[in-house]
């Protein structure tokens, strides 16, 4: 769903990424081809396991927080996101005023002290979900995940994939093979 990117200083870049964006306009200018990584989202933790905690939810929201976690977990993916109550990263639902669905927003540097909120509206996917508003809620909370495992939205693919909005919600709660290969891709 919607992610704020992590903006460390609002309106300038990091040297990395101005470094990044020279390079490719080098590449452009020169003729060269690189490759694409469109399907990368920079807001993500820094390794493949990390811990969560649940702030402010009942029993039926950390339930599905735990699927998500479980989901990524046994999706062959090399995922491990724990949930500590100690955890600096937050999982939360409420009631919005707001389009989204969900939201990730990160924050600090990714290979310093990365950490990140998610907040899953509840009342836009009651509006929206009808009837299957469990199963919303779980591909919601998984979708969300795959943020902090470095997956951005609407990938460039035609394959299946967890993380593009126009999934059908009621089916797709689970990371598909491809999500599974590009957080394979993007760890190594």
């Amino acid at each position: 769903m919607a992610r704020i990117s992590p903006g460390f200083i609002p309106g300038r870049r990091t040297a990395a990424r101005a470094a990044a964006c020279g390079s490719i306009a080098v590449a452009v200018t020169l003729g060269m081809t690189t490759s694409a990584q469109a399907d990368y989202y920079d807001g993500g933790m820094p390794g493949r396991s990390f811990n969560v905690k649940a702030v402010g939810i009942n029993d039926t929201w950390v339930g599905f927080l735990d699927t998500g976690r479980k989901n990524w977990k046994n999706s062959g993916a090399g995922a491990n996101i724990g949930r500590k109550s100690s955890a600096k990263a937050t999982f939360t639902a409420g009631r919005y005023n707001e389009s989204w669905l969900g939201l990730y927003s990160p924050s600090g540097f990714r290979s310093i002290n990365r950490v990140f909120k998610i907040k899953i509206n509840a009342k836009k996917i009651e509006a929206k979900s009808g009837s299957k508003m469990t199963e919303w809620c779980r591909s919601t909370a998984t979708h969300e995940l795959g943020h902090a495992l470095s997956l951005d939205d609407n990938p460039g693919t035609s394959k299946a994939s967890l993380m593009k909005h126009s999934r059908n919600r009621a089916t797709i709660q689970k990371p598909q093979s491809y999500d599974v290969a590009e957080v394979k891709r993007i760890y190594g």
